[in-house]
């Protein structure tokens, strides 16, 4: 199959996929949005769509240092420890719901402080939870963050993210 019939396919996967998921922002789920962009990525979408598309970074929110992709939690000698993916982030400048997620580097793992603030999103709601709550629960979507850190290079805030 050429270049050309590849990015024709992927182009109507995509539309597809949003199509069915009623064609806007308000209906659309994290989870929902997530597999048309894992649909359209496997697919080629957004390289065949590179002469069409601008894609450019997504703006971390004020304060925080990168965004990762939460492998796991587990309480290790009494504190809460994530494994994260460090990322990079592009979104389409004519659709922000086309956000694009690229592992930048290897797992790692982190500490975070027993009194750090961590949002997670419930439906279309943030909500407080504690740090130990991660290791007990897994997330609907992919779980997406970012995070700021304190002394020690520990995390002190951390906040999941639909897209920037």
């Amino acid at each position: 199959m050429n270049h050309r019939s590849v990015s024709a396919a992927a182009l109507v996967t995509s539309a597809a996929a949003l199509l069915a998921l009623g064609c806007g922002t308000a209906g659309a789920s994290p989870a929902g949005a997530a597999h048309v962009r894992a649909a359209a990525a496997d697919s080629g979408a957004r390289t065949g769509d590179a002469a069409r598309t601008t894609w450019k970074p997504c703006a971390l929110p004020t304060g925080y240092r990168h965004f990762f992709e939460l492998k796991s939690a587990k309480k290790v000698h009494g504190d809460t420890v994530v494994r994260v993916v460090p990322e990079k982030c592009v979104v389409n400048t004519e659709n922000d719901e086309d956000v694009d997620y690229t592992p930048t580097g290897p797992a790692t793992s982190l500490v975070v402080t027993s009194s750090a603030s961590v949002k997670v999103l419930d439906g279309t709601r943030t909500v407080k939870v504690s740090p130990a709550w991660l290791t007990n629960h897994t997330l609907d979507n992919t779980p997406h963050f970012v995070y700021r850190t304190g002394a020690g290079n520990r995390v002190t805030a951390m906040r999941e993210i639909y897209h920037p």
